[in-house]
């Protein structure tokens, strides 16, 4: 095996692991109760916007259908779903179903935003990016394991600046009505990547041969695509 196709065997693996430590991490935390607790019914009831000042990492868990936008600050909006629960621990904020619920029971997605540039984690979840008040300026950073997220626009093409997209476990990633990305990259592990009508200016792709590319031809042709051994 040639030396770079080493290095980025060596950088998948250590994705996988990168991925699995943030949510194991996160997960064990929460059990132990290092964290505060908003309950959506109870804390989010006298007002329609519960805020969470200070976030730069955002972990959703469990969670059939999410909506996110991004902006100054965290915030959550209120929902009537009284199984979701937000809970904070300095500069984190956990997105997750109680032990007790059933997700396949929800009926509305939960909605919030996240600062612009934020890192989102996704477990077991699908999540929905939007278009929020700034454009360009927003640069998450964004993992997914057995997840699937849709970037679309609400009142316009979503539009994003530098992206950086890992998806692992049979995850999926969407980029529908014509969203628009000044630079994207993305590292595939068994999982796929849709692109649609929209356009970027850049897009680099480290994918392995278990995974899928749904890209149009204009896409294949500006797109830099390298592939390594599945594991």
């Amino acid at each position: 095996m040639k030396k770079s196709n080493k290095l980025l065997l060596g950088g998948f693996l250590a994705l996988l692991l990168l991925i699995s430590a943030i949510h194991i991490s996160l997960f064990a935390k929460y059990k132990a109760g290092d964290y505060t607790v908003y309950n959506s019914e109870e804390e989010l009831t006298s007002q329609s916007i519960q805020s969470f000042p200070n976030i730069l990492f955002v972990a959703v868990r469990n969670v059939p259908g999410a909506n996110i936008t991004f902006g100054d600050a965290a915030h959550v909006e209120k929902t009537e779903e009284s199984d979701i629960q937000y809970v904070q621990k300095g500069d984190t904020l956990l997105i997750t179903v109680k032990d007790s619920s059933d997700p396949s029971g929800f009926k509305d997605p939960v909605s919030f935003q996240v600062p612009y540039n934020a890192t989102i984690t996704a477990f077991n979840s699908t999540i929905d990016l939007k278009t929020g008040r700034r454009a360009a300026g927003n640069n998450p950073v964004i993992y997914l394991q057995k997840s699937t997220a849709y970037f679309s626009g609400t009142n316009g093409p979503l539009q994003l600046g530098h992206v950086k997209l890992f998806a692992s476990d049979g995850s999926r990633a969407a980029f529908e009505d014509k969203a628009q990305v000044n630079n994207l990259e993305v590292q595939l592990s068994n999982s796929s990547l849709e692109y649609g009508d929209g356009d970027f200016g850049q897009l680099s792709i480290v994918t392995d041969s278990l995974s899928r590319l749904s890209l149009s031809s204009k896409h294949l042709l500006k797109a830099n695509i390298k592939t390594v051994a599945s594991q």
